[in-house]
């Protein structure tokens, strides 16, 4: 399954991932998103690049880089000279002022402008709701992460990174791959390549092994709601999209505790024969964006 991801990641959800990997870098989507509120705005894809960078950097307040180096890393817009030329890619670099150059989405991207645009929104608004997301990140904001990427409808973004998540957090793994099946039956539902439900039995099964609050997730109603999504596919009713819920019911705190002497028995057996220590502590282990799609290219060479 992993291989397949890897297959399928495109360059928006490779940016969004790569910036939840490393929150500093979060301004860069002001970029393309003053690119497109310009586009609305003058009903044209050629836009004077010395507005849009006056757009962009009015709006930063930490980030800080050169714009041809951003731009460059962005990989989604191509350059108009004075003289006619088209510049992209590492040609960028070429140019050492912004004045009488139009910028514009690359082709494929124009095509798409207003689904580019809605996505760029959706990420801004999960990265505003998560700006104390570190690099040291924990199994709980992982998980309330996970959450927020599905319930924006962004499938794609979620399996993938729920997919990651698994590799961080082997413990939690049962969590991630639910999440990462469910969003799966939405993506292939979607895109009109059926509604499968194996996705939704491999989900089911994977929540029954969770406590009924997890990470502050209502894993109860989640069920409910994936077992009335399965009987509503079978009555040839179509289908309906989940929202994941948080608990707030009265037995939060016995759910909490309950979790933690969970997670401690689990570690005890894990380690085994083994002496613990920082370097193998299962909470300590940390996978980069880099380092999962090596794994995964890894995987596609092999194949």
């Amino acid at each position: 399954m992993l291989k397949d991801l890897w297959q399928e990641v495109g360059r928006l959800e490779n940016i969004f991932l790569e910036i939840l990997d490393d929150p500093t870098k979060k301004e860069v989507l002001l970029y393309p998103i003053c690119y497109c509120q310009l586009v609305r705005k003058e009903n044209c894809f050629e836009i004077d690049l010395d507005r849009l960078l006056g757009c962009a950097n009015r709006t930063f307040h930490t980030f800080k880089g050169k714009w041809q180096d951003v731009l460059l890393e962005l990989n989604l817009f191509q350059f108009i000279t004075q003289t006619g030329d088209v510049l992209y890619g590492k040609d960028i670099l070429r140019l050492s002022s912004p004045e009488g150059i139009k910028v514009s989405f690359l082709p494929e991207y124009r095509e798409i402008f207003y689904e580019v645009y809605s996505r760029l929104l959706k990420y801004w608004t999960i990265l505003s709701k998560v700006s104390s997301y570190s690099k040291r990140n924990t199994p709980s904001e992982a998980v309330h992460l996970g959450a927020l990427i599905f319930n924006e409808q962004l499938f794609k973004e979620a399996s993938l990174y729920c997919s990651l998540q698994s590799l961080r957090f082997p413990y939690e793994g049962n969590f991630f791959s639910a999440l990462t099946n469910l969003s799966d039956f939405y993506s292939s539902a979607f895109e009109g390549r059926g509604l499968d439900t194996a996705y939704l039995k491999r989900t089911l099964k994977l929540l029954e092994t969770l406590p009924e609050t997890y990470y502050g997730v209502n894993v109860v109603k989640l069920r409910r709601d994936v077992e009335d999504l399965l009987r509503e596919i079978s009555r040839g009713g179509g289908y309906f999209v989940i929202k994941i819920n948080s608990s707030m019911d009265k037995g939060h705190g016995k759910g909490l505790l309950r979790r933690i002497f969970s997670g401690i028995v689990r570690r005890l057996r894990s380690l085994g024969g083994k002496r613990w220590t920082l370097m193998n502590s299962g909470t300590d282990s940390f996978y980069s964006i880099e380092t999962f799609w090596r794994r995964q290219r890894g995987l596609q060479t092999l194949a």
